[in-house]
Order: structure tokens, then sequence, then C-alpha cells
């Protein structure tokens, strides 16, 4: 089923996540559902990467993350029940970002460069990642939605923003746009 993106300024975006104790067939339907709407938002050049449940108003420590991040047409993702970075590098790297929760907008954001975490799939066993740059990138995002943090949180600088244009290029954001930002980041 397709379920509803929740999109700023909606305050369900800033409530922290419950740690999930049991998984069962309404975790994994709600993973599935997930799953199904991310699919469903990809258009044009644009694909979603990840979606936490959050997302879609679940309050619950619960992502799906794509497998392959450069074939759009892989349909494979990884569920990822209570996921938490347990170690994180110190070198840090910035690069731009988006979300299906903040259509239209993207943002330079700087983060590790590598984590590892730890997480349990659908059926309840352990997993064990070792992520480095955009795979690593995506779960701290996610990672951060569960936390009731948004990316726009990390720009200080409206410079960051950014649209993309009808060819696929990053473009300066418009003033309008930075007052709805500005707004949904209070």
């Amino acid at each position: 089923m397709i379920l509803k993106i929740v999109n700023i300024p909606n305050k369900i975006l800033r409530m922290k996540s419950k740690r999930i104790g049991f998984i069962d067939d309404s975790i994994r339907k709600l993973a599935n559902d997930m799953i199904a709407t991310t699919l469903d938002w990809d258009h044009d050049s644009e694909f979603g990467a990840a979606l936490a449940a959050i997302q879609v108003g679940e309050p619950l420590k619960l992502t799906v993350v794509r497998n392959d991040f450069d074939d759009p047409k892989n349909r494979e993702f990884t569920t990822l029940v209570n996921p938490e970075i347990v170690k994180a590098s110190a070198e840090k790297v910035s690069d731009v970002e988006g979300c299906l929760s903040v259509p239209g907008i993207y943002g330079r954001v700087k983060r590790p460069l590598k984590i590892k975490v730890k997480a349990q799939d659908q059926d309840g066993l352990p997993i064990r990642l070792t992520l480095e740059g955009f795979p690593a990138r995506v779960l701290q995002h996610e990672i951060d939605h569960m936390n009731g943090v948004i990316f726009l949180d990390h720009i200080a600088d409206s410079t960051q923003l950014f649209n993309i244009d009808k060819n696929g290029s990053l473009m300066p954001v418009s003033e309008p746009k930075k007052d709805n930002i500005n707004h949904a980041k209070q």
C-alpha cells in the first residue's frame, strides 16, 4: 500500500521515534508499504534512497534503504529495525542531500565519511554494517529522522540550499522558498 509522505512543517517530523520491542507482521507490513511508497515517489532523474517510518507518520525506529544507489531500476531494499550508529569517523565530508519530506529543496551537509551501524532485520536478526561515502550519508540522514532532526538543521548558511532545474542541475534556492524553509526549521 502506498502511504502518504509527511512534509515539513508537520510537527511529527520533530518527534523522537520509539524503539521497536517486538517485530511482528505489522512492522513487516509497514516496512513493505514504506518500500512501495519510496518506489512510487521515484520520478524523472530522481529516486528515493531511503525512508524512515516517521516520514509516513509512524514514530518508530524503522527505515528502509535502497540496496543499489547507482541503479534506480533496482527495486531491492534492506529493512533496518532500531538502527544506531556505534562509531563514526572523525573525517567529515560535505555533500548535497535531499529528502522526500522536504520536496524540491537540497542542501550541502557535512557528515562523517564512515560509520558503523548496528540494527536488526525484519526477522529480528542482528545486522552490523560498516558504511562509507553515500551509503553512510543516507543512513545518517535516516537515523537523524528518528531523532527528530531534518537535514536542514545542519545547514546554517542559506547559500548552501538548492533547487534542481528541469535539466537536473543544482541552482541556488529562490527567495520565496528560503522563507518556507526558515519557517519549517522553527
